[in-house]
């Protein structure tokens, strides 16, 4: 798994080909072994199939980009206080994305709705 960009006009079927390419000679190189005969299923999911599954804008994975200093203060809050008992948690949410900010996330949600129900 690869991060990736948003979808910004690139040619990603050509992406696609370049970064498998380069991750099969990563891997057999560190394994000593050509591994692409070893692949029995194969999947991908670029920002194009991305949004098309998802619906996340441009297919961004984490949601807004997150390339400046103020970044964090633009994520969207974990709950909605206008809608009673409507949380949010992932990577396009506080505190963002990459699997253990996705964990502190579900967590910040677990700990306001014991909050909010006293358990």
């Amino acid at each position: 798994m690869i991060n990736a960009p948003a979808d910004n006009g690139q040619d990603w079927k050509t992406v696609r080909t370049k970064a498998r390419a380069k991750i099969l000679q990563s891997l057999s190189k560190a394994l000593q072994t050509d591994i692409e005969p070893c692949i029995a299923v194969e999947e991908f999911a670029d920002p194009l199939t991305i949004q098309e599954r998802t619906g996340s804008d441009k297919g961004a994975l984490y949601g807004a980009s997150s390339n400046s200093i103020f970044s964090a203060f633009l994520r969207h809050p974990n709950h909605l206080k206008q809608i009673q008992n409507l949380f949010f948690t992932g990577g396009s949410v506080h505190p963002g994305g990459g699997i253990p900010l996705c964990l502190a996330s579900a967590s910040i949600v677990e700990n306001e709705i014991l909050e909010m129900y006293g358990k």
